[in-house]
């Protein structure tokens, strides 16, 4: 069967496969149980939910861990006791970062802990009501004095965010206090406006701080601080999940549980996590809750939570602590061919399964790196070249994305902001229908519209200062423009690499990584990486596979392959207008672009794949930790099997590092694009594709 392509991943440069196999149809997470993952910790223990208990059992104080990252990372908060609330903390929260930063930089120390403060107040008002806030704390020159929180009926959810924001480590950047009912949050540069006779500050009217009359713990001194144990979720993401154990274990939400990487939604995930001086029975409350699922339930289903194989130990599991992530995901209503029987399909399955297994697959970062719309490359191009209002053109202009009319109609009114104005020689007239025009779009678009938010509210203040609006945009934000933009570069001389130069030899020209630290947290960036050009006696010697060859995510301070794909890079640039060294003066203090190495292919471990024959199209075709913990079996319909509608899948499983996409597995498996617009055009019977137009 044809390979497909699509323009979409072409654009972002992802335009070749790997390994000889034919490809075929096939339809991915028609049921969430149909992607099943679980965490790989830094010591090859995988992260299965095999024991769940409700109550806790009589127990030494002092048990050993079964499993225990010994290597320090990056952390996200552990969980706090809700009894210790009032407890004098020693130690301070520590904030979680990303274990897939491309570049290295500085955090400031205010950064951090508004990063953290911004986790810790999700918790309690939800997402968009706590980015909302954050982007008007970030704001350098605010209109507004203070936010106004929603009404907030639970009293316990009001005295936690005023504990919150009272707290020592937020509040030089944060305070609060409370009018006609509600919550008024602070923005710093108006903190001696706030009324003095309501001010909820980190201290009692004497001066002294609260915590001095908080009591000793009462923590066992033999038992080790953390709770270490399994989440298994199904249909929830990690963010949410954390949050509804927080909440319901009845733990400190400053603190909420850590983590070792996110899980998305869609799926049944399992991974470690750990919480802080906590008893087992208030974290087991979890698995008292009411609640379907277990892989038997339907396509759209209700989430749930679990938690297991629950032991103390003086080791946090903490962000980034993982070597990769084991994936077991069910392909439905396979198609190979227009009139291949049933013994010719099994064995293009089998020959496709061996084929991935032995090839792999090119590392191409995967198309959510370039946003919904598939234009946050662009934005970093035009940052790169210094061209700050090209930038926020691209962020603030029309989308394809189905914007609501409200926010399209923000955007078109934008664009046509300077309808009948010579800009260059009415400047001052531009400026002023500017920034009445950033003051109308800042009404009009949605909560979630962070940066175009950002962006018109400081135009409305200083217009047609493009730069100081940019910058006005998070600085994890404005990293992920620019780190697009590196991706970008390097999808496109990936594909040309694989085109000129094959995928199972090494090249003459290629760079190889020769040394890579086991740094504590996985993290990507330079630190402890040695690369060399190959030359004609490295390959006459054979030293080296393609599994050693990596190229660079371009930046200041790496080197360049010298065969033809360096060249190919350069005149990427070239065509784009810039040079190497713009990525050493992006005129951005806070951030900087050194550069990294990714692995051109990467080999899957542990492949697994099985065919299966079913009949339903929904028929559930794959074991969840759950369902096999209970001893529950997969439910079938015991429906008449007519040949005529017997359908193909393959339960394909594998093991990747973090930084690699099983999307971008998938497609190399089945020879299929990875958007959301192929697979949404799929049918689950019948013939697969047929509602599409080939693209080969």
């Amino acid at each position: 069967m044809a390979n497909v392509y699509d323009d979409l991943e072409r654009k972002v440069g992802i335009a070749e496969y790997a390994s000889p196999h034919e490809g075929f149809a096939a339809v991915v997470k028609a049921r969430y149980s149909d992607f099943i993952v679980h965490e790989v910790d830094l010591n090859g223990n995988v992260a299965r939910l095999d024991k769940i208990e409700t109550s806790a059992p009589a127990e030494s104080s002092s048990t050993p861990m079964q499993v225990e990252p010994k290597e320090d990372s990056i952390a996200g908060d552990a969980a706090v006791n809700e009894n210790s609330r009032k407890r004098k903390l020693s130690e301070s929260a520590v904030d979680g970062a990303s274990a897939e930063k491309e570049s290295e930089g500085a955090t400031s120390k205010a950064e951090v802990d508004l990063n953290s403060f911004k986790e810790s107040l999700c918790d309690l008002v939800g997402d968009q009501t706590g980015n909302e806030v954050i982007a008007f704390l970030q704001q350098d020159e605010p209109t507004e004095q203070f936010y106004t929180l929603p009404v907030i009926d639970d009293k316990q959810v009001r005295r936690s965010i005023h504990q919150l924001i009272k707290s020592a480590e937020f509040n030089s950047a944060v305070r609060a206090n409370n009018h006609e009912g509600r919550i008024r949050v602070w923005h710093k540069a108006f903190f001696d406006k706030m009324p003095k006779d309501t001010f909820v500050s980190g201290s009692n009217k004497q001066g002294k701080s609260k915590s001095n009359k908080q009591k000793k713990s009462d923590w066992p001194r033999d038992r080790p601080n953390f709770l270490n144990f399994v989440l298994y979720k199904e249909n929830i993401d990690t963010g949410t999940a954390a949050k509804d154990v927080t909440r319901f274990a009845r733990l400190n939400p400053k603190r909420g549980i850590s983590y070792a990487g996110m899980k998305d939604k869609r799926g049944v995930t399992t991974q470690f996590c750990s919480a802080f001086r906590v008893e087992k029975e208030q974290l087991l409350a979890i698995n008292k809750r009411d609640s379907v699922g277990g892989g038997n339930s339907s396509t759209k289903g209700s989430c749930i939570i679990r938690v297991g194989n629950l032991t103390y130990s003086n080791e946090e599991v903490k962000l980034g602590a993982l070597i990769g992530n084991r994936f077991d995901i069910v392909l439905r209503n396979i198609d190979t061919g227009e009139n291949d029987d049933h013994d010719t399909i099994r064995r293009k399955l089998e020959v496709a399964g061996e084929g991935f297994k032995h090839c792999g697959f090119i590392n191409y970062f995967g198309m959510q790196r370039f946003g919904k719309s598939v234009d946050t490359h662009e934005v970093g191009l035009q940052v790169l070249k210094g061209n700050f209002e090209g930038a926020i053109d691209i962020i603030m202009r029309e989308k394809a994305d189905g914007d609501s009319p409200r926010v399209l109609e923000a955007r078109r009114t934008w664009a046509k902001r300077f309808d009948g104005i010579n800009v260059k020689e009415e400047e001052g007239k531009a400026s002023e229908v500017e920034a009445k025009c950033a003051r109308q779009v800042e009404k009009q678009c949605s909560r979630f519209m962070m940066c175009e938010k950002s962006i018109v509210s400081s135009l409305s203040r200083k217009p047609r200062d493009y730069k100081r609006a940019f910058t006005s945009i998070s600085k994890n934000m404005r990293s992920m423009f620019l780190h697009a933009y590196q991706s970008f570069l390097w999808n496109k001389v990936a594909s040309f690499r694989i085109k000129t130069g094959g995928s199972t030899e090494v090249r003459e020209g290629d760079l190889v990584l020769l040394e890579e630290s086991d740094t504590n947290c996985r993290t990507s960036g330079l630190k402890g990486k040695r690369v060399k050009v190959v030359d004609e006696l490295d390959i006459k010697e054979g030293k080296f596979t393609i599994e050693d060859v990596v190229l660079p995510l371009v930046g200041s301070r790496i080197e360049y392959p010298t065969g033809s794909s360096g060249t190919f890079l350069m005149e990427l640039l070239e065509e784009d207008g810039i040079s190497k060294d713009a990525f050493g003066q992006i005129g951005d203090k806070e951030i900087s672009l050194c550069g990294d190495y990714r692995k051109l292919m990467c080999k899957p471990a542990d492949v697994t794949f099985v065919v299966k024959e079913y009949y339903d199209p929904l028929q559930p075709l794959i074991d969840t930790d759950l369902m096999d913990l209970s001893g529950t079996s997969i439910e079938t319909e015991e429906a008449q099997k007519d040949e005529n509608f017997l359908l193909f899948g393959m339960v394909i499983g594998f093991t990747l590092p973090p930084s690699a996409y099983a999307t971008i597995a998938l497609r190399e498996l089945t020879k299929r694009p990875t958007s959301s617009e192929y697979q949404t055009k799929l049918e689950l019977s019948g013939k697969c594709e047929r509602n599409l137009v080939s693209k080969t």
